[in-house]
């Protein structure tokens, strides 16, 4: 399907009422107007059109898209006029760990393809972190305080982290009283090395307290680790976002909340060569723009 002719076809049915007025203004036959509203309405997956024997009138979505496609046309007849100006276009690949592009990412890529409809995302969701290079991406999102200085980095905001346990837990192992009790509770880590089995605080009078946690379970992945947390398996560390529903219901409680644990930062990684490639950069700067200077 050539989809700008779809949207263009699409264009003239809404604004000459009709499909067969529409064809008679395009010079052609009615079956290519029918044909190409179809071929349109299945690849948005919605329905653009009513049709009854007698009458045409444009769904909710229709008028929605009706001034999409006009603006994309507009942008498209803007460049054929402007031959210097390039179209924003292009695959452009993401990972990011599975609970921030589920929380953080996925939200906002609906506005993202209407802005750019041209360009095709490849997001991939994983709490194995690839070697960006090797694997192929362009852009990643992640959580840390410390970053391959090789790539470009976009700091996005700060996040900040919990500790929890599910009510099950807290009524068979009682809640700590202290950092330094989460040594006789049994804690759900990130690994098994002594770094991810540390957790660090901050008292009220601003002194760090760091805790070597220990468990019979280690996973990488932190959705699993909040399924394990909720069922009653043990202690959990994790970023305020990803929890904040299930302390919401009742699933979790937020514990030791009097202790300030060290936050971690988001930012966006890309390589050089991004900086010269315009899906890449639009990417880039659209998720800058909607999750910058936000803590979570």
């Amino acid at each position: 399907m050539d989809k700008l002719k779809a949207m263009a076809i699409f264009v003239e049915i809404a604004e000459q009422g009709s499909m067969s007025a529409a064809a008679r203004k395009l010079g052609v036959v009615n079956s290519v107007v029918s044909k190409n509203l179809t071929e349109l309405e299945v690849w948005l997956g919605r329905k653009l059109v009513y049709r009854s024997t007698r009458n045409m009138r444009l769904t909710q979505d229709g008028h929605k898209q009706l001034e999409h496609f006009r603006e994309i046309l507009e942008r498209v007849n803007g460049l054929e006029a402007d031959p210097n100006e390039e179209m924003v276009q292009g695959l452009v690949k993401i990972t990011a760990p599975i609970y921030l592009g589920q929380q953080l990412l996925v939200p906002h890529i609906p506005e993202f393809h209407r802005q750019y409809p041209f360009v095709k995302l490849h997001l991939e969701l994983s709490d194995d972190f690839e070697n960006m290079i090797d694997e192929g991406f362009d852009v990643a999102l992640r959580a840390s305080q410390m970053l391959d200085s090789s790539f470009i980095s976009r700091r996005l905001s700060d996040a900040s982290l919990v500790v929890v346990a599910s009510p099950d837990y807290i009524s068979q192992y009682g809640i700590p009283s202290s950092p330094k009790a989460l040594v006789k509770h049994h804690c759900l880590v990130e690994g098994a090395v002594d770094n991810q089995r540390r957790w660090r605080f901050k008292n009220t009078r601003n002194e760090q307290i760091s805790v070597a946690t220990d468990g019979a379970i280690y996973t990488n992945s932190g959705t699993s680790i909040k399924q394990l947390c909720e069922a009653g398996l043990g202690i959990a560390q994790l970023p305020s976002f990803l929890v904040e529903e299930s302390i919401v219901s009742g699933k979790l409680v937020e514990l030791l909340p009097d202790y300030a644990l060290s936050n971690f930062y988001l930012h966006l990684l890309y390589h050089q060569k991004g900086t010269r490639n315009l899906a890449i950069k639009a990417v880039v700067e659209y998720f800058v723009s909607r999750l910058s200077d936000k803590r979570y």
